[in-house]
């Protein structure tokens, strides 16, 4: 028995506030498989049951200090409940959690829908999820009403309602059936404006086989095949959450489907007569999902989690929960057993997925592409890589501050932003922007292109070239974020009041738009007060080696306060990210203390750190192939080799800041500094010894000799000052 975390938090609840459907599809889980428990339950939830679940959900929340949580409006069909109940439902919770972020969604078949409700829907913030497998030809071969006459034409035209209601269209679900041509399919969805995508195997298991694969066993595979293969040569800018959910975890990032990967119960279902129920898709078992422990009149959330059918759901979630055939396949990482519901047999769930074959052969073929890829991708860049040879690449490791190698490589970076940025103005040019253009054109060309690389305008560059290809970019919450022209104004403005190293807390939103509600960032009070704190930490960095502090004044102007509301309290948070270059997210307050400018230090030269790898992975890959994914001693999750590398390269760095405190600094700083050193040394030794049995390029591996090299002559030099303290 794996050991499982004390409790579960579910942090959804799914909410079935119909039992009924008004029409018929005949692949259903709830309706046309082994469990027929719904004709039981009362068509709609009634007024005193959803009073009770709000209440409920506004204990559990509190109880749990939960900072957000998903209320999903489910079915049988939830339009078939008053709009209005609806909305005053999620007016109530709201009222409930003030200080909590509420998502709530809905899944409908659109036949009810109509553009009132999507009005309201809006004003209240409930995002729209629809049901559709395609056009006519593909809806009406299972999507039929209960006369047996087809719903295409009242679900197209809620589709046609939504795509004028971006703020509230989520995205479409559709079922798989392998005779509908792939090609037709992604076709029809890439000519409407769909957030997000996602197909869906029929819901099968041992008990009840896939539809047709008696007949044709690779029916599926073959068609998970072709549709990818088609949507990654000329579709990819249609997000598909399946496959781009394969090409995630390939990478190592968690997946966002209950179909791939590893996790544990996080979500709840409540039926319409206010009992609580495990994840309705296990239906298909016919062993029920009812958790037995009371309903929302007389248990808690809390309580009806204790229950031991969720334990075992918890237990499936994990690797050691798998059957023996999953555990030693090479791709569990990635598919994690595929969908619980789906392994279900006479002997229980103990098996690999009915889908195993088609899992496994898709996240193969899918890892052979995206290589392929990569290697292509390789062999263009190393064309343009003569010039960085092995003494390039060793002085901008080993020789810190503003070298030859440092300014050839940011003149490379600083180049080709310099294009993209002249484009994005070029395609906008217009009336009332034409005039800022121009001041912008009148500028000389070191400022233009100093300009051009500033963190927020290369990831307003990138945002806007994308929408010019037509590709629609989305925030981490997957929200989209729009393009905005108007931004050049500001730009101008930027140009004009450069503010000196380092800029704290700018007010910019394109510093911030990528990370949506998942990082809080400081108010202005808290810049202004913490700045003493980050006077003193880059004195200490300056103290220990003043050349970085003049590679962060050239590549890293931009400093951001934040917090990130679901780590530990006791941890401290930072983070960079490649599509905002240049700009250091770091923590400064712990509760309502600020925290150690030594702390403050670390987490300042970890995410510089970070930026000097991407910059010169821009033109120089340090990997051939980022998979299979290893094992990081940073981290619990497997993660990309190059996540492992950047971890090298990172802590490296950061060894040797804190064994120079160790040697210099006062007592107090002195211990702290000796533990730091200690931990550090420990996890490089795992990382290293990792790393070496990575696909690294020729380039990757000259950085990983110089690294270890430095790891080596620190280990030393902290074994040596151990030696010759006094005792």
């Amino acid at each position: 028995m794996p050991e499982l975390p004390n409790n579960p938090t579910a942090r959804c609840f799914l909410l079935k506030v119909a039992s009924r459907c008004n029409i018929n599809c005949d692949y259903c889980y709830m309706y046309n498989h082994l469990d027929q428990g719904w004709k039981s339950q009362p068509k709609l939830m009634s007024d005193k049951i959803l009073q009770a679940v709000a209440e409920r959900i506004r204990d559990y929340t509190i109880e749990q200090q939960l900072d957000r949580i998903a209320i999903v409006y489910h079915g049988g069909e939830p339009l078939l409940m008053a709009t209005e109940k609806l909305i005053n439902h999620a007016e109530l919770l709201k009222s409930f959690l003030p200080g909590v972020v509420v998502e709530f969604s809905l899944q409908t078949n659109g036949v009810l829908l109509k553009e009132d409700d999507l009005i309201h829907f809006q004003k209240s913030g409930i995002q729209v999820s629809l049901s559709l497998d395609g056009p006519a030809s593909a809806n009406n071969r299972h999507r039929l009403d209960h006369k047996g006459k087809s719903s295409y034409s009242a679900t197209e035209k809620a589709l046609s309602l939504l795509e004028n209601y971006p703020e509230v269209f989520s995205g479409v679900i559709a079922v798989i059936d392998a005779d509908n041509s792939p090609l037709d399919l992604l076709k029809y969805f890439a000519e409407r404006d769909i957030p997000q995508l996602d197909f869906l195997l029929p819901d099968a298991n041992y008990l009840t086989l896939p539809p047709g694969r008696s007949k044709d066993p690779e029916r599926y595979l073959r068609w998970l095949i072709e549709c990818f293969d088609i949507w990654f040569d000329n579709y990819s800018n249609l997000k598909i959450r399946t496959f781009d959910s394969i090409l995630a975890s390939l990478m190592g990032v968690p997946s966002e489907t209950d179909g791939f990967g590893f996790g544990d119960v996080s979500l709840i279902t409540i039926e319409t007569d206010g009992c609580y129920h495990d994840l309705d898709v296990l239906k298909i078992t016919g062993q029920g999902t009812n958790l037995s422990n009371g309903d929302v009149h007389s248990t808690s959330i809390f309580q009806a989690l204790q229950s031991e059918q969720v334990n075992k759901h918890r237990v499936l979630l994990t690797k050691e929960g798998l059957s023996e055939q999953c555990q030693n396949c090479p791709v569990v990482d990635v598919c994690g057993g595929g969908a619980v519901a789906h392994r279900y047999g006479k002997d229980g769930f103990l098996n690999p997925s009915i889908y195993c074959m088609e899992l496994k052969g898709l996240i193969e073929h899918a890892n052979k592409r995206v290589n392929e890829q990569l290697q292509i991708e390789f062999e263009r860049r190393e064309v343009g890589l003569k010039e960085f040879d092995t003494d390039l690449i060793n002085e901008y490791e080993t020789q810190p501050g503003i070298t030859g190698a440092f300014r050839t490589i940011l003149g490379s970076f600083e180049q080709s932003q310099t294009e993209k940025f002249k484009s994005v103005i070029d395609h906008i040019y217009k009336n009332s922007l034409a005039s800022a253009i121009n001041q912008l054109y009148d500028l000389s060309d070191k400022d233009f292109q100093s300009l051009a690389i500033q963190p927020s305008i290369v990831a307003w560059t990138e945002v806007m070239q994308k929408h010019m290809a037509g590709i629609t970019v989305h925030d981490i919450d997957r929200k989209i974020i729009a393009p905005e022209p108007e931004y050049v104004l500001q730009i101008l403005a930027l140009s004009e009041t450069r503010s000196p190293w380092p800029s704290v807390q700018r007010e910019d939103r394109w510093l911030r738009l990528p990370f949506a509600d998942k990082i809080y960032f400081e108010p202005a009070t808290i810049a202004a007060n913490g700045k003493p704190i980050l006077d003193e930490a880059l004195n200490l960095i300056n103290s220990w080696k003043p050349e970085l502090i003049g590679e962060m004044q050239l590549f890293s102007p931009e400093i951001q306060f934040i917090r990130d509301p679901s780590a530990h309290p006791d941890k401290v948070v930072s983070f960079s990210d490649n599509s905002v270059p240049g700009a250091l997210y770091v923590q400064v307050m712990r509760g309502n203390e600020f925290i150690d400018p030594s702390d403050l230090a670390d987490s300042i030269i970890h995410e510089h750190r970070h930026q000097k790898l991407y910059m010169l992975q821009r033109v120089c890959p340090i990997v051939h192939a980022d998979y299979p994914l290893v094992a990081s001693p940073w981290r619990e999750e497997l993660r990309p080799p190059t996540g492992l590398f950047h971890a090298l390269f990172v802590f490296v760095e950061l060894l040797d800041f804190w064994t120079f405190l160790k040697l210099n600094a006062d007592s107090i700083l002195k211990e702290k500094a000796d533990k730091e050193s200690l931990r550090i040394s420990e996890q490089l030794s795992k990382g290293f010894a990792v790393v070496e049995s990575c696909d690294l390029t020729e380039g990757g591996r000259i950085i990983l000799t110089l690294l270890n090299t430095r790891f080596k002559a620190l280990i030393n030099e902290n074994y040596t000052a151990f030696t010759s303290a006094p005792c």
